[in-house]
């Protein structure tokens, strides 16, 4: 649950990253899924790199029949739904979080290994829901599904579960004690939405509309009003921006996750979209370690305050303070340092900031990059669009004024933070990077040789950072570092062609010399198809194979 109307809800949903996979056309979705795993996952190798402790290499073998998965998910909440595809993993119900389940590594996993593919059980949400505080709009659309029943149906083992909150309520009632959690979650949540009078009209009436479309429980009974409220908290709590799914919903969450969750692709004029998410290992995951997956979307650069608050809000546990992160000081991704403000752990609360001028330096500089975000994408759309005409010339002044914004905004920003290694930083960073692609593959007749020259050597002083900070807070083996990687490799082939005395007169680590530059560029490329050789995202050659 947001606090402004105006934000989009589904912006709280999930670790979702956005997909490179180009599909033809259609084809069996299982099928498909296990051609996928079985190129993918089969005789894969990893060789570790300095920040690990594991062995100089790792290989694995996993092949999945189709009728090894229908014995492998038998064993779900959903039998009769199973995933298109389990990977190594299997659900252990003992767990001491998440509600005592969730998905755990049967075998090691190397870096990149998938380990879910799954259809949305309600693919994406109402209109009328989009841009508002998730609210009963969206049990409306489900009661209006066409597959409404069986959703129902499968909701009940779903978080929190319709006989969890009958138990709770009833022990309330005999005045027994009930779970701290279960308070929060289940008792005073419900309490708070009932506090609207128009939500209770609406309540009332979506318990007529249940009744109206023959929409029962599975024991036969009617939907009630409570019903209706669970319901809510279930899509809450378990929902991604695309969509609501069953399997996925049993990962657990970490600020330090260990996996992430590629959203389905959009269709566009080049690419016919495929209906399915796939998670995968983002490191090296031991045998018997809980896999899990972070709740907020892009969690890499937001800070503490903000993850706070709005996985308090969407879902109702505590990330937790200083004493919570302290456990991440010596693993190998120390996230503990990046959220660090003058050597110091945030004071980071749940609450809104209601007084600006005692606003913590990560809120203003959320509020900056959120307004200069804006600015971006309406320049980025208008560019896109060709409607740009007589006009150009004035977008381009507005994009390399914002460049400079942003690169006033990193000094600034690192100033008041008093640490470069600070999460919004890595924001920064990358908004700048992305500003000055803008404008080199927009505007490029509008720029000298040496402007052109001197916001190069601004890309590289913004890109070396902030793959450091990838590579300490994700690990040298995430996908995001893929991208940094050709970055890098980019800008100093760019500046050894057109100005290799700039490029050395910036005095970056280990590129003191053109050797020493050659060698960096040679070496980012490199890691930059390694990373990507570990995420294949071929279905398209998948699909025609199969058809």
């Amino acid at each position: 649950m947001l606090s402004n109307d105006n934000n989009d809800p589904f912006a709280c949903f999930g670790d979702e990253e956005d997909s490179d996979v180009e599909a033809t056309d259609t084809a069996d979705g299982r099928e498909v899924a296990l051609q996928l795993m079985k190129k993918s996952n089969s005789n894969m190798k990893w060789e570790s790199n300095k920040e690990t402790s594991q062995s100089a290499s790792y290989s694995t073998t996993f092949e999945s029949s189709y009728q090894d998965q229908k014995l492998r998910t038998a064993d779900l909440p959903w039998p009769h739904q199973p995933p298109l595809y389990l990977g190594p993993v299997h659900l252990d119900k003992s767990l001491a979080e998440g509600g005592g389940r969730g998905y755990v590594a049967s075998r090691d996993l190397p870096p990149g290994t998938c380990v879910l593919i799954e259809e949305p059980l309600v693919d994406g949400w109402s209109d009328e829901q989009m841009s508002k505080q998730l609210g009963l709009e969206s049990i409306h659309f489900l009661l209006r599904h066409d597959n409404a029943q069986f959703i129902v149906d499968c909701l009940q083992e779903l978080h929190p579960r319709r006989e969890k909150v009958q138990h709770v309520f009833n022990s309330v009632k005999a005045g027994e004690k009930i779970d701290v959690l279960d308070r929060i979650q289940i008792v005073d949540m419900m309490s708070s939405l009932e506090k609207d009078a128009s939500y209770l009209e609406q309540q009332q009436s979506l318990v007529l509309l249940a009744k109206e479309c023959g929409i029962i429980n599975p024991d036969g009974s009617s939907l009630t009003t409570m019903e209706i409220n669970r319901l809510l908290l279930t899509l809450r709590y378990n929902g991604f921006e695309s969509g609501l799914y069953l399997h996925f919903s049993m990962f657990n969450h970490d600020e330090d996750p260990n996996c992430i969750k590629y959203r389905p692709e959009e269709e566009s004029e080049q690419k016919v979209p495929y209906n399915f998410s796939e998670a995968r290992a983002t490191r090296f995951v031991k045998k018997g370690e809980a896999l899990t997956l972070h709740y907020l979307e892009n969690p890499r650069e937001v800070s503490h305050a903000t993850r706070r608050k709005i996985i308090w809000d969407q879902h109702r546990f505590d990330i937790g303070d200083e004493d919570v992160f302290l456990k991440y000081v010596h693993s190998p991704r120390n996230i503990y340092e990046s959220e660090l403000v003058g050597g110091k752990f945030p004071a980071s609360t749940r609450e809104e900031t209601t007084n600006d001028t005692e606003a913590p330096a990560t809120v203003n500089i959320e509020k900056s990059l959120d307004d200069l975000e804006d600015i971006f994408l309406e320049i980025q759309q208008t560019f896109k669009s060709n409607l740009l005409g007589d006009d150009k010339s004035s977008y381009f002044d507005r994009a390399a004024a914002l460049e400079l914004t942003l690169g006033e905004l990193i000094i600034a920003s690192n100033s008041a933070l008093d640490n470069d290694n600070h999460i919004l930083l890595s924001r920064c960073r990358r908004m700048h990077l992305d500003v000055i692609e803008l404008l080199l593959s927009n505007c490029s007749e509008n720029l000298t040789n040496k402007q052109s020259v001197e916001m190069m050597a601004r890309f590289l002083q913004s890109v070396q950072p902030l793959l450091e900070q990838q590579r300490k807070r994700c690990g040298n083996d995430h996908p995001d570092a893929a991208r940094t990687y050709h970055d890098f490799a980019m800008g100093i082939q760019s500046l050894l062609s057109h100005s290799p005395k700039r490029l050395l007169a910036l005095k970056l680590p280990e590129m003191l010399t053109l050797e020493q530059c050659s060698k960096m560029e040679h070496l980012c490329r490199s890691e930059k198809n390694r990373i990507e050789g570990l995420y294949p995202r071929d279905v398209a050659e998948i699909v025609s194979k199969v058809q």
